[in-house]
């Protein structure tokens, strides 16, 4: 018996094996995904560096539109510009008289039924030219 114990001591268990195995296989996965997690944080840090410049670039859009804005809404803001109170009410007087009178035929474009009928040049009679200067 002591034969036979000598020699199962002498060759490695099955069991054993499988376990250096899977402790080699282990290792290899942990290698691999250090790897991966390496690879991974160098794409960061590179897509954190885009992510910087694009910040930068809004900035400088940003205040190059401020200063473009600083500089046309002036003159546009101005009350200069606006049309004064008095003649606004002259127009919307002007307006309201005028157009009673355009609306009652039912056509809003100003007519001229006494104009004599306009002959184009090949001697057609195309309509009426009517003069709506003031």
């Amino acid at each position: 018996m002591v034969a036979i114990t000598a020699i199962n001591s002498a060759t490695p268990s099955i069991q054993a094996s499988l376990g250096r195995a899977r402790l080699e296989q282990a290792r290899n996965e942990a290698d691999k995904a250090e790897a991966i997690a390496r690879d991974l944080r160098g794409q960061a840090d590179i897509a954190e560096q885009q992510a910087q410049r694009s910040q930068d670039n809004v900035r400088k859009i940003g205040a190059s539109i401020q200063q473009e804005e600083a500089t046309y809404a002036q003159p546009r803001d101005s009350t200069s510009a606006e049309v004064p109170v008095k003649v606004q009410k002259l127009i919307e007087q002007m307006y309201t008289a005028t157009s009673e009178k355009r609306t009652q035929s039912g056509n809003p474009l100003k007519t001229n039924s006494n104009a004599l009928p306009v002959v184009n040049s090949q001697g057609q009679r195309t309509g009426r030219i009517v003069n709506i200067s003031a």
